[in-house]
């Protein structure tokens, strides 16, 4: 899986979080059809960056990356994005446009900004499960290598199931008393989909192939079997198949030939996938959710709010990339 490969993931993957996330939007919800239903049951996009992630981050630990150093500078990187988005938008913007819908004290904004707690939006809650994923890589990735691919992956299958049990159980009742504790879990719940990833890298650096011969450059057998893929999730509603849906996707995807405008969008989107994701849970729930509706159509609301979203995400990287480069962080 190159670069470029990755890149096109993660924008399919950003293209299925804003159809996932608008049916979370207060009001959109009156827009029950069967697509929008469908493909926002069976779009899940968390896992699809987990397997990105856990493949590029087990390559970077086998050619000896994996170091201290490279995941603080990417993990600053990632802060770095999110605080910018939380200074304009609820700090800046918010405080002025809504006054009062956020708390400005000091506990909250430090909670918030650290992604300790998401009071100000609920889709930053994978923040820093992410991150403390990213920093446990080495050792998961060393566990693997110990275990093997198969048992890798069944017994984080069954933390997976574990970690569900206790998150749809003890989530109200106890564990959103007891954060520490919920970002542990939630943590854990992450090691499956990375686990995944990590053993697609390690079936590639053996020298296996993850594409088939019989499916290899076919797109619209390809494009006909995600459509049923996605069909079929979108009927069934249980969370544990979110991350073996993700991964067939992601191998199906393996097989397309995707060039000329669409591998253009898609890469572009991937690349910006970061900050699309910040802000669109701050426009969209935070400040904004009272006029997605205005526009009623489902597809034309979610292809404005693609458009809007990678906008001010162009137009919010130069400023993320400049404040890098100024604590030396590229």
């Amino acid at each position: 899986m190159s670069k470029e490969l990755s890149a096109i993931i993660k924008g399919i993957a950003i293209l299925l979080m804003l159809i996932y996330h608008l049916s979370n939007i207060p009001g959109i919800q009156g827009l029950d059809n069967v697509f929008h239903r469908t493909l926002s049951t069976a779009s899940y996009p968390v896992c699809y960056f987990l397997i990105v992630s856990g493949y590029g981050l087990y390559y970077v630990y086998k050619q000896g990356r994996l170091s201290m150093k490279y995941l603080l500078k990417r993990s600053c990187k990632l802060y770095i994005a999110f605080w910018i988005v939380l200074l304009i938008f609820v700090v800046g913007l918010a405080s002025f446009l809504y006054p009062g819908r956020f708390s400005l004290q000091w506990d909250d904004l430090i909670q918030n900004f650290l992604g300790w707690r998401w009071g100000y939006c609920h889709f930053t809650w994978f923040l820093l499960p992410y991150i403390l994923m990213s920093f446990s890589a080495k050792w998961v990735f060393r566990a693997i290598d110990y275990l093997g691919n198969v048992v890798s992956v069944l017994c984080s299958f069954f933390i997976y199931l574990v970690c569900g049990f206790l998150i749809s159980r003890y989530f109200e009742s106890w564990l959103q008393w007891h954060m520490a504790v919920y970002h542990v879990v939630l943590w854990a719940q992450t090691l499956f989909t990375l686990t995944i990833g990590a053993v697609m890298a390690r079936l590639v650096l053996s020298g296996k192939s993850l594409v088939w011969d019989q499916l290899n450059g076919k797109n619209l057998l390809v494009l006909l079997l995600l459509l049923v893929s996605f069909a079929i999730r979108g009927q069934v509603h249980t969370s544990v198949l979110n991350p073996f849906h993700a991964t067939l996707v992601v191998w199906l995807v393996l097989h397309l030939r995707i060039s000329g405008l669409p591998k253009t969008i898609l890469t572009e989107l991937g690349d910006k996938s970061m900050l699309m994701w910040f802000a669109q849970g701050f426009l969209g729930v935070a400040m904004f959710s009272e006029y997605i509706t205005l526009l009623r159509w489902p597809v034309l609301i979610w292809i404005t709010w693609v458009v809007v979203c990678y906008l001010v995400a162009c137009l919010l990287k130069p400023l993320a990339d400049g404040v890098a480069k100024v604590v030396k962080l590229s």
